[in-house]
């Protein structure tokens, strides 16, 4: 298995050295990802003899076996995603690179390397995260363990609706159905949205949905913000992980939409974010937010004004403090809030109170560049909200010093409605257990060694696929 994720990662390298200087690093990513929907979307009508999109079917074949120029790879790559595109829900105008000034032993090695991944999908994870570490201007993958947390603890159900109205490449989509389809078998009843203000995320993300067999509706490019592509619909569950401190979103005010607890501060758009996904909410539905530890503590009039109506409003159900260093680009914690709908998923007992979890020394350190949250951590998050949310077969909640809070909404007010759990948690007890703490050391001991060689594979992949940049 590392022998061939070694090859893989050496392929890979070979092909974005390939195109160093011939292509910008984007396009030369967006080649890779282009790649790989023509090899799925060739392995997927192999595979089902009824479909009828013939030219996809071969094309990826035919460029396996072509040593042509530029100009010949290139039509085969258009009319192969043109056929792509007449596939529900992939009506996105997707661009190509310039293949024209690419010469064919330079593709050869591009295509080699998709074909040598282990999947197109594998080939996809790898090629979203280098994209991401190198990411600017806000734009980056939520990771794969912060995605899970998020998705676990909002539990969409077969039959529900999924939004994200910040979708990006669309892996809070795609972490959905993968939750359903390994509780039921199956993801085929859930109905999947996104939107998104970047055409070339609205391209991954159709591209990425492709390539896990899902179909969604997409709308963009427009910010959901100012421009509601799903007007007069809600949804089951909102997962959104938007950009944070967002400056200059509403143009100067001119912006579309209500604001149901109160207009927005300038100049920052993380509670319009919030709005947006009350905003969107189904009766008895559920919604995870991304936000900047800044946000549970801002002291300007209308961010407290909007918490204060959040708590009030029983919208606020629970804040977990993330350790520094998950996403990349942001140095600090940052926090992840679950939000209910009208009638929604507390009981009757915490009604007017909000789980706080401080979950900030929960990372494991892979290496210098990379911290991840571990099975371990994610679990015992869920398992937490679980018993405060009473579900069947949850042990009954407890406050745990160090760990989780249910505050009250007159304690909140006292303190102007901060929701930073670390500011409401109280420490350990001093007197722990000696034999709590050993066995704890032993789960992120063994829980650390279960992730250095996936750490190992994964540090090699990223360094070939950014060609040692």
């Amino acid at each position: 298995m590392a022998a061939n994720a070694a090859q893989e990662a050496a392929a890979l390298g070979r092909a974005m050295d390939a195109l160093h200087g011939v292509m910008s690093v984007e396009e030369a990513y967006r080649l890779l990802l282009l790649l790989g929907l023509l090899r799925h979307h060739a392995e997927s009508s192999q595979s089902d003899d009824a479909r009828s999109e013939l030219f996809g079917r071969y094309a990826w074949d035919e460029l396996q076996s072509s040593y042509e120029g530029g100009h010949r790879l290139y039509e085969i790559v258009r009319r192969g995603v043109a056929e792509w595109k007449e596939g529900p829900g992939r009506s996105r105008g997707l661009s190509l690179p310039d293949l024209i000034a690419v010469n064919p032993s330079q593709l050869r090695d591009v295509i080699d390397a998709v074909a040598r991944a282990q999947s197109p999908v594998r080939l996809f994870e790898l090629v979203l995260e280098a994209q991401s570490r190198g990411a600017k201007g806000g734009q980056y993958v939520t990771p794969r363990d912060v995605r899970a947390l998020m998705v676990d603890l909002l539990a969409p159900r077969p039959g529900e609706s999924v939004y994200d109205p910040a979708c990006g490449s669309g892996g809070l989509l795609v972490e959905s159905a993968a939750y359903v389809a390994a509780r039921d078998g199956k993801a085929e009843g859930l109905r999947l949205f996104g939107q998104d203000s970047r055409g070339a995320s609205l391209e991954t993300a159709a591209m990425n949905l492709s390539v896990h067999d899902l179909e969604a509706h997409l709308e963009g490019p427009a910010s959901s913000l100012l421009h509601d592509g799903f007007p007069g619909e809600t949804f089951d569950v909102v997962a959104v992980n938007p950009p944070f401190n967002q400056a200059r979103w509403d143009h100067g005010g001119r912006y579309e939409g209500r604001w149901p607890l109160g207009v927005p501060p300038e100049g920052n758009a993380n509670f319009a974010w919030v709005q947006r996904c009350v905003d969107k909410l189904s009766p008895g539905g559920r919604a995870g937010i991304l936000l900047p530890t800044g946000a549970a503590t801002g002291t300007r009039g209308a961010e407290r004004h909007i918490r204060a109506r959040l708590v009030e409003s029983d919208l606020l159900a629970a804040v977990v403090e993330l350790p520094a260093g998950l996403i990349p680009h942001v140095r600090n914690p940052v926090c992840l809030w679950i939000l209910s709908g009208l009638g929604g998923i507390r009981p009757a007992h915490e009604r007017g109170k909000v789980l706080l979890v401080d979950a900030r020394e929960t990372a494991l350190t892979v290496d210098k560049r990379q911290r991840i949250l571990p099975q371990g951590a994610v679990e015992r998050v869920v398992e937490t909200y679980a018993s405060w949310c009473g579900e069947s077969g949850a042990s009954p909640y407890e406050d745990v010093p160090g760990w989780s809070r249910s505050v009250s909404v007159e304690e909140l007010a006292a303190q102007d409605f901060d929701v930073l759990p670390s500011r409401h948690v109280p420490g350990q007890v001093g007197d722990a257990a000696e034999s709590d703490v050993h066995q704890r050391l032993e789960e992120l001991t063994a829980e650390l060694e279960r992730h250095f060689e996936d750490s190992r594979r994964l540090e090699d992949e990223l360094r070939f696929l950014l060609g040692n940049r």
